[in-house]
């Protein structure tokens, strides 16, 4: 199968067993675990340290050895914790999977990306990612619509039919999944060292006993691969640095990061407490159709913004990020004040909308910016930043939440604006020219 048609794959139907098992998973938490806010945001807040702790880690290993192991890796502890979620309703079980599940994920993040970055080529990596945006969108709905038909049934087996799903992704990774354009990267520096700590073993071994020897070689091994992780992260860094865009985009992220915790985790929550919900529908229907409207109309926002913006360059998305921003500000503190119904719906729709549309075009700065060599392991880094955020906003914005759910919901509203504000002042920045290759290693060494 095509590299191409494995991203279109991965992005419908892992969007399709992600929203499946999310979808209706903080109604699970709150109806049948018996979850308050707080619990509900501290909840995400290990979650996000464990993908802060992981994300540059698993980045350089992707970088390093092979991004197709990694995602193949992390959609089967996807799975695996979605299915461990699903299957005990505890608070304890609920840590322990988000623990599992969160390792998965950021052996995902950024290895798929440079994956198919690499696979497809420069030219064709930004628009399969705005494509592949809209399978996503479109693989959302299809889950939203089977979480609440399996929520009415029970609300634990939509999280374990997004399980099963997921786990099935990883088996078919494992068989159909290509890697023909992966170069490993060795910084230069670090393998000038692993070359002397393995001739320092070499001639240390010569004077002691088969044993030792393999032992001294083992630890060289070690500390080769360390140093190459080293070499790895302080390349990333040197791309961020001199990069305007990639710094704009990492300083923002933290005002996204700290406002998302608190809105993904609060917004249910707040329909099912504050807003009156017509008796029309069950309240998991209007949850679900709420979902459903958002993501149709994101798959026309980036379908828009595919045809008319320059996916290849940093500027105009960051014009375009501005805005949407700027607009999803506004929004959430809409939806945190209204007092009716229908102004409620409105406000939560715009917010998804707007705030789903932006995933692919932060990866398309990130591609547009970073060459292969690097690419998942600074894409690790703003992943990292973005956990970083989370758990910095999180546990304040479920404090105020656990007193009001409007107030935690806008705060989550007033920290867009900052990023709005970064991005702004990206596009004011005068063009600089594209970062330069990383040295080519020497082969002599």
């Amino acid at each position: 199968m095509s590299a191409y048609r494995i991203f279109l794959l991965l992005s419908g139907v892992g969007s399709f067993a992600g929203h499946t098992a999310y979808a209706l998973n903080l109604v699970y938490q709150v109806q049948v675990i018996g979850l308050d806010p707080l619990q509900l945001i501290l909840v995400g807040t290990l979650m996000e340290a464990v993908c802060f702790a992981a994300q540059v880690p698993t980045g350089v290993i992707a970088d390093l050895y092979s991004r197709r192991l990694s995602v193949i890796i992390g959609y089967l502890l996807m799975g695996a914790g979605l299915l461990l979620w699903g299957l005990v309703p505890t608070y304890a079980a609920v840590l322990t999977a988000n623990v599992v599940w969160a390792v998965g994920a950021v052996c995902v993040d950024g290895a798929l990306e440079a994956w198919a970055a690499d696979e497809l080529g420069p030219d064709r990596a930004g628009p399969a990612f705005a494509r592949g945006g809209q399978f996503a969108q479109l693989g959302g709905v299809l889950g939203i619509g089977a979480a609440v038909a399996l929520g009415s049934l029970d609300l634990a087996l939509p999280i374990v039919v997004g399980a099963a799903v997921t786990l099935a992704l990883g088996v078919l990774l494992a068989v159909a999944m290509p890697e023909h354009h992966f170069t490993p990267h060795r910084p230069a520096a670090a393998d000038g060292a692993a070359v002397r700590d393995g001739a320092a073993v070499r001639d240390e071994a010569a004077d002691r006993d088969g044993a030792a020897g393999r032992d001294g070689a083992a630890r060289s091994a070690l500390a080769a691969a360390v140093g190459s992780m080293g070499g790895q992260v302080r390349a990333g860094l040197s791309v961020i640095r001199r990069s305007p865009a990639l710094l704009s985009l990492v300083t923002a992220t933290v005002f996204l990061a700290m406002s998302s915790e608190g809105f993904d985790r609060l917004s249910q929550p707040h329909f099912l407490a504050d807003v009156p919900l017509p008796a029309a529908l069950s309240p998991l229907a209007w949850l679900g159709l709420f979902s459903v409207a958002a993501m149709l109309g994101s798959v026309a926002v980036t379908e828009v913004i595919r045809r008319r913006v320059d996916l290849t360059r940093a500027r105009p998305i960051g014009r375009l990020l501005a805005w949407l921003e700027a607009g999803a500000a506004v929004a959430v503190l809409g939806f945190a004040l209204a007092g009716s119904f229908w102004a409620a719906a409105a406000a939560y729709l715009v917010a998804g909308l707007l705030r789903t549309a932006v995933g692919p075009l932060l990866t398309a700065v990130l591609v547009a910016e970073t060459e292969s060599g690097t690419r998942a392991t600074v894409i690790s880094m703003q992943a990292q930043v973005d956990a970083l955020g989370q758990i910095a906003g999180g546990p304040p914005v479920g404090a105020l939440g656990r007193g009001s759910l409007r107030a935690g919901l806008s705060a989550s509203g007033l920290l867009l604006l900052p990023a709005a504000a970064v991005f702004a002042l990206l596009t004011a920045r005068r063009p600089t020219p594209t970062p330069a290759p990383l040295p080519t290693p020497d082969p002599a060494a």
